[in-house]
């Protein structure tokens, strides 16, 4: 049945703005949501339009879990209420099961969860616009037949603007279900699709093809036993939901821990990228990570996909989400935590591989904080143009910091300290996650159960000031610096400048002196001289381009 859209009218007054902008005191952040009583947990995050990031948790104030959801605009500016906009308040379980959100083409966000609205746990979802209304209706849909239990639901925005959902279906041996969702909500398929096997069969997610359709990435047991190691498998489908290859294809020779739930990563070209956990190929003792690439035909890198680090001697596990796609020429950047054998301290390495699936950082990925404690564990990994960064925590239950590294398309760390402080209240932390890079700002997300407790935030900003110099002359040559040791440095302009915007940011991409410069200005002074040394990117901008220099204080 189709879903009328319910508006919901939300208003920011002034003052809010100001209370909830990106502060630049790392040990505070900014708060998406605080409680004093009660619980926000399990935080998700999806690239909003305009530079914005949804953000999505489950609250616990009143005796049952609410899910509720937050737009943050590009400043860090709440735009929905305070508290949250509540997209569901029926009756939930007392465990919270794995669940999704993404944000589709034109930047609404649909989010799938499962709640006991009949009395059982039902799989539901809903789709929310940028301005807060509820496009699918203010209960959204429910995916199985109504008291049909269903949890651990995956989503996917498909090209023809469908949504395909995929969820575990109570069923012995398990079986995966599908939906296809339409724009206003309507069910498209009179049943739900059934992948199954004479095993268990366990969910993962829906990735999207660029023909309407998708694929089925899911795990198949490898043993009668539920704590038995899994296969990862994939079943592509069209956009009616027939599937399309005779038998699903085998992801991976290599069988994954039960436990463990890789992600895959659209390629942007009907398939996906995926690493997981397994055993190591030398020492089966010991976890190892492997990365694999499923092409939009169903054909693989390699029976097994590619080994990213040959090392022996260390435990090697998946660093959270663990993939950023960077492109098509640069490939993919992985983030690997790196433990000694008892898994007592560690700390983390990446691999860049190609999209043929060689390894371009050498047989051993590159390490980028050594395994020490107190340890390092990477939790999410975001694509720049040039290499990624990753957000990584040090220390033990209930000290947890927050850092974040920037790394080039070699390895090598960018910043200098190599390390952006996100958080450095030692606390309680869970579930870190990144947004994807917009208009040079990557947004971290994260459960912190200091007081007040909540769902934090920090921007990393300064991104898109990239890690070569490059200069596109907005007139006929690009600016200079005249720098006399006794002196300030001096920005020299072309003869005949139209004028435009001075901005100088320091190395973590933070703006420390801007200027409008009028026509035909020759010189311009830099009032630096309270800034502390390091290295400074000159950016000067007009119509038809710009002129960027560095300068080493």
């Amino acid at each position: 049945m189709m879903k009328t859209p319910i508006l919901v009218m939300l208003a920011v007054s002034p003052l809010a703005t100001l209370q909830a902008q990106w502060t630049t005191d790392v040990s505070m952040n900014t708060p998406v949501r605080t409680v004093n009583a009660g619980e926000a947990s399990v935080p998700l995050v999806a690239d909003g339009p305009d530079g914005s990031t949804y953000v999505c948790w489950f609250e616990n104030g009143s005796g049952t879990y609410q899910l509720r959801m937050q737009r943050l605009d590009a400043q860090g500016n709440r735009l929905w209420p305070d508290t949250g906009l509540v997209v569901s308040a029926h009756p939930q379980n007392s465990a919270i099961y794995r669940y999704d959100m993404k944000a589709d083409a034109v930047g609404n966000a649909v989010v799938a969860f499962q709640d006991e609205r009949t009395g059982s746990l039902d799989v539901v979802a809903y789709k929310i616009a940028p301005d807060g209304s509820f496009l699918w209706g203010p209960d959204g849909v429910e995916l199985p037949s109504p008291g049909t239990t269903g949890i651990a639901p995956a989503v996917a925005p498909l090209s023809n603007g469908n949504t395909a959902i995929s969820w575990n279906m109570n069923a012995s041996p398990r079986t995966v279900g599908v939906q296809l969702v339409g724009p206003a909500g309507d069910l498209l398929l009179a049943s739900p699709i059934v992948v199954s096997a004479n095993v268990n069969v366990s969910n993962l997610e829906p990735v999207a093809t660029s023909d309407g359709g998708f694929m089925l990435f899911h795990g198949v047991s490898a043993g009668g036993s539920g704590l038995a190691p899994w296969l990862l498998h994939a079943q592509r489908y069209d956009a009616a939901g027939s599937a399309v290859w005779a038998q699903p294809v085998q992801v991976s020779s290599r069988s994954i821990p039960f436990f463990h739930f890789p992600n895959a990563v659209p390629d942007g070209h009907g398939g996906f990228y995926v690493a997981f956990n397994t055993s190591n190929p030398d020492n089966a003792s010991l976890s190892d990570v492997y990365l694999q690439r499923v092409h939009g035909n169903g054909t693989l890198w390699s029976t097994d996909g590619t080994r990213l680090d040959n090392g022996s001697s260390t435990q090697k596990f998946c660093g959270g989400r663990g993939v950023a796609l960077i492109n098509d020429e640069d490939g993919v950047m992985v983030a690997i935590q790196v433990t000694d054998i008892n898994q007592n301290q560690s700390g983390f390495s990446v691999q860049r591989v190609d999209t043929a699936g060689a390894p371009q950082l050498g047989s051993q990925a590159v390490v980028v904080i050594p395994v020490a404690a107190p340890g390092v564990q990477p939790w999410d990994v975001s694509a720049t143009g040039d290499g990624a960064v990753v957000l990584h925590a040090t220390g033990g239950f209930g000290q947890m910091t927050l850092a974040a590294t920037r790394v080039a398309l070699d390895g090598i760390t960018v910043w200098d300290p190599a390390q952006m402080a996100i958080c450095t209240l030692a606390s309680g932390k869970d579930d870190m996650a990144l947004s994807g890079m917009q208009d040079g700002q990557i947004v971290a997300v994260w459960q912190d159960d200091r007081s007040p407790a909540g769902i934090y935030a920090q921007n990393i900003p300064g991104l898109d000031i990239g890690t070569v110099v490059t200069q596109r002359p907005p007139d006929d040559e690009g600016i200079q610096l005249e720098q006399n040791p006794a002196t300030k440095p001096v920005v020299l302009f072309p003869s005949g400048s139209l004028g435009g915007k001075l901005d100088v940011f320091d190395l973590l991409g933070r703006q420390v002196y801007s200027r409008i410069v009028p026509p035909s200005t020759r010189r311009v002074e830099l009032p630096l001289d309270g800034q502390p040394s390091g290295m400074y990117t000159v950016r000067f901008s007009q119509d038809g381009g710009e002129s960027v220099v560095r300068w080493m204080k």
